[in-house]
């Protein structure tokens, strides 16, 4: 490097043109003669080149003023010989190309602006030069050490401490060389031979690099989220390689402590919360209170305690059967709502009246004109829309003397229907689910538990309102329905329908693929600049990601799940949409400088697919992306 100033000052080049446009108002009649410009350093790729190579030059001056450059060349001896060419000549910086004859050429700068001009002027050397070694290289060609022929461009590298091949490096290149010194060479799988800290046996630490060379960046360390999934294990990720188990995430009936809290399965259908040895598969009615579970005693409480559907049912102090009486108040039979003490006596072979006798001393005379006395069963001879046969109206009253009151609440039954088999659909039933009244049911259905893996919500139930519901599972293991029927003004309680769907024998995992692949690409923003600033809007970059070419060798259908992440460089993180088809939209901004400044931003988006048993297969392709101003 040829530089007739030294190097350049801090600030160089740069400094002295962001001070080089002045402005001036006024006019003095005595202002002192304005200097010419100073030229402060001149910089020249190389002094002595070979014919037709390309070098770079650049001037750096001082003035008052706009300042303008003018580069020219000339054959010392020869004006009219040719003397090679500018890029640029009339720019500070600019490449100039040799001529293809040895001569030695008069590279000038003519630097105007000011009071005046100022020219320099550098003599290059073009042509082979000698070669003293007579290795085929002279010092002008490249050969770092002309005394010895086995040292030249090009030469073979050899493990000697010698840059052999005059490329700046010293035994490098050689793939079972150690060129660290960390006891692995490339051949050996070592993934930066410059680095002794890296090399397959280091131990992964968190510094924004491969340093046990298996391709991932930081992976096991507490600080880093290895799975994705938000939580490294720092932030209590207890799993950090199943992105499915982290702090915030649902805990599931799969005998895993999906959300970290040190306790499995807890808060689902299937674990029994309240210890009382039922879960709510199991028929557990309240599983957050441990007097309650199915055969439990029944107490005063208000609660269902044996959970067959009645509260304090059975308790001696209670009236269980809303009558006005309890059986510690005389009611002879609590379960019957027409036996009490006083009760009407009517012809239904029970002790209405509680007195020890049946159906004793009965009115035979129809009082109500309804066509039957209490003799022939009327159970209110008082009112005329009230006898055995009569239409149940909706008015609180047992018109039809049956016992039961018109707004009882219907009852959920929910059955399997057939074989639960991955890959095949699945129906469940609620045919025989019952109203006491004779209502019309309306049904409704809900996921209650799904395997880990599976991506099913309610909408996919097909029949969701309906008697019966059907679905195609998309993962063997255990599942579970709920079921809810309503007559109008009164709905069940929730009843579970858990099953167990089993695997396909022989099942081929699918074969995870993307439409299109790795991408390059390269986006300008527009830029305004001033004389003081400049400021660029950022570039917005989006693709469809396509994962549709993906396939199964069985022909089961395939559910996808797509993620993304900025791998490093430039840029905001990226934003993913799935479009829940097989497809997603990915989205990033990066900002940049004016020109010549670039950003660039690495991103890889990676799609695992699932098919009805489970299996998986997962694919990445990346996306580069450069953003230029202009």
């Amino acid at each position: 490097m040829y530089d007739i100033a030294g190097s350049l000052r801090p600030g160089g080049l740069s400094a002295v043109l962001a001070g080089s446009i002045l402005l001036f108002s006024g006019c003095q009649s005595d202002a002192p003669p304005v200097p010419p410009p100073e030229i402060l350093g001149l910089e020249v790729e190389s002094t002595h080149v070979t014919p037709g190579l390309t070098i770079s030059l650049v001037v750096e001056a001082g003035a008052v003023g706009q300042l303008s450059y003018a580069w020219s060349a000339q054959v010392e001896g020869d004006a009219q010989a040719p003397a090679g060419e500018f890029t640029e000549p009339s720019r500070f910086l600019t490449s100039w190309t040799a001529p293809l004859s040895e001569a030695t050429v008069l590279i000038s700068i003519a630097v105007s602006g000011g009071g005046g001009m100022t020219t320099m002027t550098v003599p290059v050397l073009v042509g082979p030069g000698e070669d003293a070694d007579g290795d085929g290289h002279a010092l002008a060609g490249g050969d770092c050490d002309d005394q010895d022929d086995s040292i030249y461009p090009g030469a073979p590298e050899l493990q000697d401490s010698i840059d052999n091949d005059c490329d700046g490096l010293v035994d490098e290149g050689a793939e079972d060389v150690d060129d660290d010194g960390d006891g692995m060479s490339d051949v050996q799988g070592d993934c930066d031979d410059n680095d002794p800290d890296v090399h397959p046996l280091a131990d992964e630490v968190f510094n924004n690099q491969d340093d046990n060379c298996n391709g991932v960046i930081d992976e096991g360390t507490e600080v880093v989220d290895d799975d994705g999934d938000g939580f490294s294990e720092l932030d209590g990720d207890c799993d950090d390689a199943n992105a499915t188990i982290h702090p915030a995430a649902l805990e599931l009936l799969d005998q895993v402590d999906n959300d970290c809290d040190g306790i499995s399965d807890e808060n689902t259908v299937g674990s029994d919360d309240d210890g009382d040895g039922f879960s709510e598969l199991q028929g557990d009615c309240d599983d957050g209170n441990s007097a309650t579970w199915p055969g439990a005693p029944e107490l005063s409480d208000g609660d269902d305690n044996d959970c067959n559907g009645q509260v304090d049912d059975g308790a001696f102090i209670t009236d269980d059967d809303g009558d006005g009486f309890s059986d510690l108040a005389g009611d002879c039979d609590d379960t019957n709502p027409y036996s009490y003490p006083g009760a009407p006596e009517y012809q239904d072979g029970e002790d209405n009246d509680c007195d020890g006798s049946v159906d004793e001393g009965m009115n035979a005379a129809d009082n109500d004109g309804d066509g039957l006395s209490e003799a022939a069963g009327d159970c209110n001879d008082a009112n005329s829309l009230v006898y055995p046969g009569a239409l149940e109206l909706d008015d609180g009253i047992d018109n039809d003397c049956d016992g039961l009151g018109y707004s009882n609440p219907p009852v959920a039954v929910g059955t399997v229907v057939g074989a639960t088999e991955a890959c095949s659909p699945v129906t469940v039933s609620a045919a025989n689910s019952y109203d006491p009244d004779g209502d019309t049911l309306d049904f409704n259905w809900f996921f209650t538990t799904t395997p880990p893996i599976s991506q099913l919500e309610n909408g996919d139930l097909v029949g969701i309102n309906s008697m019966e519901a059907a679905f195609v599972p998309d993962a063997a293991g255990y599942w579970a329905l709920a079921l809810q029927v309503s007559d109008q003004s009164a709905s069940s309680p929730p009843v579970t329908v858990g099953f167990t769907v089993a695997g396909v024998a022989h099942n081929n995992a699918p074969v995870a693929a993307f439409t299109d692949g790795n991408v390059s690409e390269m986006g300008t923003t527009s830029c305004n600049s001033s004389w003081s600033n400049c400021t660029c809007t950022p570039c917005n970059a989006s693709y469809t990601i396509d994962a549709t070419a993906s396939t199964d060798l069985d022909g089961d259908p395939l559910w996808y799940e797509f993620s993304a992440a900025k791998l490093s460089g430039d840029g905001a993180p990226p934003q993913l949409v799935d479009n829940g088809d097989g497809t997603a939209e990915l989205s990033f901004s990066m900002g940049v400088g004016c020109a010549p400044d670039t950003s660039n931003g690495f991103y890889e988006v990676e799609v695992e697919v699932h098919d009805c048993t489970g299996a998986t297969s997962s694919a990445s392709l990346q996306i580069n992306y450069t953003c230029s101003g202009n």
